[in-house]
Parts: structure tokens; sequence; C-alpha cells
């Protein structure tokens, strides 16, 4: 693995806090059929929680950005079922918690998991790019946070999702949001979260630990970056300690000592 994929630290994920209260484990979405689309159940953190893997998680990002500015990250998983939808959604809702404002992005146009799970209402994706609109922010936390529902009726996906309308816009993002977040389609399943990755700063993917293979990450920022896209690093979902409660505390380094 490359430099990138070191760059976020294990400790960084939904399931280094799966054992509080404030986050839930990672979803598992059913099988995507293009002319069905799926609806993932997605639990929203409450407005001013800001679990600490998430104020982690931006720490880290902003130490694999090398000094570059990140205003807009893409997230997708690699072949599915890791828990992206969850991951970038509760990292956008903690960021405008904590006073920042975020516009969360349903780009992932086969399924209906974010657009679902939020109840999101008004002007979808390819709506505000055609009228170049920004959306209006609802406060949430101490911030602001807004989502736009996925396309519901897009026939040309690849077109779009190359489009310099698309680039112009997520463009004019960076003047009103702190942050812009993609959700995106799994990248080896589809085309869609690599070609709207290249309008974005950087992409982040998803594992499921002892679930995705290392080839298969490894074939998912091969494929970001041949197309000229920027893999950040990998958020691990999933993760169990496999040491016992019983035998931790006889681990535990006492630093005052």
């Amino acid at each position: 693995m490359s430099a990138y994929f070191e760059s976020l630290n294990r400790r960084v994920s939904t399931a280094h806090v799966a054992s509080g209260p404030a986050l839930a484990p990672a979803l598992e979405p059913g099988v995507v059929h293009p002319a069905q689309p799926v609806r993932v159940a997605a639990r929203r953190l409450a407005p001013g929680a800001v679990p600490s893997a998430y104020a982690l998680l931006r720490e880290r990002l902003m130490l694999a950005a090398q000094g570059k500015t990140l205003k807009s990250l893409l997230f997708a998983g690699c072949n599915g079922g890791e828990g992206c939808t969850q991951v970038v959604s509760e990292l956008a809702e903690s960021l405008a918690s904590a006073g920042l404002n975020v516009l969360l992005v349903d780009a992932d146009i086969r399924t209906a998991g974010l657009t679902s799970s939020i109840a999101v209402r008004g002007r979808d994706l390819t709506e505000l790019v055609r009228t170049k609109d920004v959306p209006p922010a609802a406060p949430w936390g101490r911030g602001r946070l807004t989502v736009v529902p996925r396309p519901t009726a897009l026939t040309d996906k690849e077109t779009f999702l190359r489009s310099p309308d698309l680039a112009f816009w997520l463009d004019k993002q960076r003047v009103t949001y702190d942050y812009t977040f993609l959700d995106a389609p799994p990248i080896l399943g589809h085309a869609d979260g690599t070609l709207a990755g290249l309008f974005c700063d950087g992409v982040v993917l998803v594992a499921k630990a002892g679930v995705t293979r290392g080839d298969a990450l490894a074939r998912a920022r091969q494929q970001i970056e041949r197309t000229g896209g920027k893999a950040l690093g990998v958020v691990l979902t999933q993760v169990r300690n496999p040491i016992p409660d019983f035998l931790r505390r006889y681990l535990t380094v006492e630093l005052d000592k």
C-alpha cells in the first residue's frame, strides 16, 4: 500500500467507537439493482454530537492533504456493504455540530440510501447543477448542514458525472461551505464514483474489517489514480478488539509510574 493508505490510522474509523453509544455499526445494504433503488436506513447523530472518532478523522485528513486545502471529498466503498453512507453522513453531522457549514451530496445515483434515510426534500442534484443554485443550509448543532438528494431520473449518468456543469457547481460550493462531501457508489462496481472524484480534492475509501480484501483496496486506488483522482486514505469500519475485556486492564500502561 502507498503512503496515502497509511495516512489514516486504523483508529480513525466508526468501528473504533463501536462500543460507545454515539455511533451505530456499519450497515449492510442489500443487492443494488438500477431499476429498484435500495433503501438503506442510516442512523442519525443528534444535533450537537461530535464523536471523537470523527474529530480525529478530520485531523487525519488534514495530515493526508500535506498542507493542501481539502474542501470537497468523495467517500466510496470498494464493492458495497462497507458502511460508506453511515461514515459520510455522521462525519458531516459531526462537523456541522462543531460549528462548520457542511454540504452533503447524495451522488449515488443507483441507490436511495442517503436520500431516503435522511428524508431529504427539495431539488435534487441535477436540478441544482442545471440552475447553478446554491442549496439553502439548515441549522445543525452549532453549525449548518445541507443535504442534496440524489438525481431521481438521469438517463446518461456518465455524461452528467463528468460534465463541466457539475465541476462548475461543485467549485461554486467552495465559497459557501467549509466542506462538501459526496456519498458515491462502490468504486469497483461502477464508474460513477471515479468520475465524480475527479472534481473533488480527494477520495476516501471505506473498508470493512475482515471483509474488504487488500487487493480490492489496491485496485480501487489504482482505478482512482489512473483517471487522475487522488486517493487520500481508508476508513476502516467494524473493527473488533481481539483482546477480551477482562484482560485489557492488565495491558494498560500507567504513565504516571
